[in-house]
């Protein structure tokens, strides 16, 4: 009945929105924005939903991270075009051109010789050494980088020429030449004294080469970057941008109709659908819809009795009615996916469509499983153990503030008690790191569309790398260690389809839905574009008041 009342209000509330207005509509940003003649000035305010572990892609995978700093602050000596969507091909940066042999196992890059890095000194190719060196120093912890450098024979300059670099491989690597080329590039001479980063300076303040460089952290409230005004390349319009930290949905968007945000990040549905038109923002802003590389997904950690049987967490989908959830909770605007490679991409298998609600069905799979009532106290048990479990989830989520709850009726008509455990960002990373929960629920994001699984689904991963859920089958393994040597598309996604209908089968997650990332920027901003690889604040400028 609640998920049924949810659904109608649902449709209400889209239906009641105001005037047709295509753009609006949409999502999409309308011509006017690219219009005009850019003017240099200004800051641009934009709100961040949770404060970042550090300013350090090294060692920390955060897509607020890479946000701030991938080619803002951070560069590198290719980047994907956010322009050519959606493919994305790589143009030059900090490189003006490269060549690769014909058997992709070299790869030369000549480098820009008119950079230097936010603190004067000049940038060369020592720079790009000492980055993947500092990758591959296993006291370091870029596990998460390490891996696309595992078959790296050797990286070196040209004799005599510091602005040539010459990397070899032993063996191909789909991404090899990509994960290089893409690499945020550290100045050499402060990797030197910065040991395993955790404790140095450019942990939380980077020194990069980029359009704008750090100026100030403080914490719980803003980070803050202003331009580069040594820049190699054209020079940013923008003066400064502030990312204001306020974890609060309802908190953030009484600030944004208070004009206090130029760019707000990741509006609640409700919010997007129907609370900008019911506080007058139509004029004011303009919304954003885009879909980037993403899901959600809920995990259940197969080291634990309850979840180490591929029948129980099929049983957990069936008990989950995930489009109503979509419809009610998230109002429709999620895409459903049981992929993990972005879901416009041939990895994907089209015919896995999501488990279908079917409580009856996850009883017989939980029976099937050994998890049957067999003391009748109501609850489920198998050899002496309760099937009683806890949730981990980030207090500060809106959307498992509803579907927790939702979960735990659900499994109760079925037999199987969920608690449900909130703590703060910081904790919830580090237990979730360390493996310690039952089941959790997190979005995975990439600002790339070509991406490598190896990270979260090689058996190798568990230690260090984001295998959270303790995934381990020799099948899942060897379909990708085979995906990384294969260098055509076609084949590659040929093999990762079949891992799909692998991970479909084991159900080590439930996937959810690809997120659309719901923004709201002034209608005063101009040159902003979405994109997969987020938004290049480069080009933007605001028009006056």
């Amino acid at each position: 009945m609640f998920l049924c009342l949810q659904i109608a209000t649902a449709a209400l509330l889209a239906g009641t929105t105001a005037e047709a207005d295509p753009d609006w509509q949409e999502g999409r940003l309308p011509a006017a924005v690219y219009a005009g003649v850019p003017r240099i000035g200004g800051t641009l305010v934009v709100r961040l939903d949770q404060e970042p572990p550090s300013l350090d892609k090294l060692t920390d995978s955060a897509l607020a991270i890479d946000w701030m700093l991938e080619r803002k602050v951070l560069e590198s000596m290719a980047e994907p075009d956010a322009s050519k969507h959606p493919e994305y091909p790589l143009k030059p940066a900090l490189a003006t051109s490269w060549t690769i042999s014909p058997d992709q196992l070299t790869f030369t890059f000549r480098l820009r010789r008119d950079v230097v890095w936010h603190d004067g000194k000049p940038f060369s190719g020592k720079d790009v050494l000492a980055t993947v060196r500092k990758i591959l120093d296993p006291s370091v912890r870029a596990m998460h980088l390490r891996n696309n450098f595992v078959d790296l024979e050797d990286i070196s300059t040209a004799p005599g020429d510091d602005f040539t670099v010459v990397a070899r491989y032993r063996k191909p690597y789909f991404l090899a030449f990509r994960a290089l080329a893409t690499l945020s590039i550290y100045p050499a001479h402060l990797l030197e004294t910065a040991g395993d980063m955790l404790h140095s300076a450019i942990h939380r303040a980077p020194v990069g080469t980029g359009p704008f460089r750090f100026d100030a952290w403080k914490t719980g409230e803003r980070i803050t970057f202003v331009r580069n005004d040594r820049y190699w390349g054209r020079r940013a319009y923008l003066d400064r941008i502030v990312y204001r930290i306020v974890a609060d949905p309802a908190v953030g968007f009484q600030l944004l109709k208070q004009g206090e945000f130029d760019l707000y990040l990741q509006l609640q549905p409700q919010q997007w659908v129907r609370d900008l038109d019911a506080a007058g923002l139509r004029k004011a802003v303009r919304r954003i819809k885009f879909y980037s590389p993403n899901y959600n997904w809920i995990g259940w950690n197969e080291q634990r009795p309850w979840f180490s049987d591929p029948r129980v967490r099929q049983a957990m989908n069936h008990a989950i009615d995930t489009e109503a959830v979509r419809k009610s909770f998230l109002l429709g605007l999620d895409r459903p996916t049981t992929c993990h490679f972005y879901l416009d991409s041939s990895a994907c298998d089209r015919s896995l469509a999501p488990r279908s609600y079917d409580p009856a069905r996850a009883a017989q799979l939980l029976d099937e499983a050994g998890w049957r009532d067999h003391d009748g106290d109501g609850v489920r048990d198998k050899d002496g153990v309760p099937f009683r479990f806890t949730f981990l989830m980030n207090a500060d989520s809106v959307f498992l503030d509803k579907l927790t709850p939702y979960l735990q009726q659900e499994l109760h008509k079925l037999g199987v008690e969920m608690e449900i455990r909130k703590v703060d960002w910081a904790h919830f990373v580090q237990l979730v790191e360390e493996h310690q929960f039952d089941a959790t629920s997190l979005r995975w994001g990439n600002t790339d569309v070509v991406q490598d699984p190896y990270e979260i689904w090689h058996s190798s991963q568990i230690k260090d790398g984001s295998n959270y859920v303790l995934f381990k089958d020799p099948r899942a393994d060897q379909l990708i260690e085979q995906a990384r040597a294969v260098l055509d598309d076609a084949r590659r996604n040929e093999l990762y389809r079949k891992l799909g209908r692998l991970l479909y089968d084991e159900a080590p997650y439930t996937f959810l839905y690809s997120r659309p990332s719901l923004d709201a920027v002034s209608s005063r901003v101009r040159g902003i574009r979405p994109s997969v690889v987020w938004y290049d604040l480069q080009d933007v400028w605001l028009a006056p008041p």
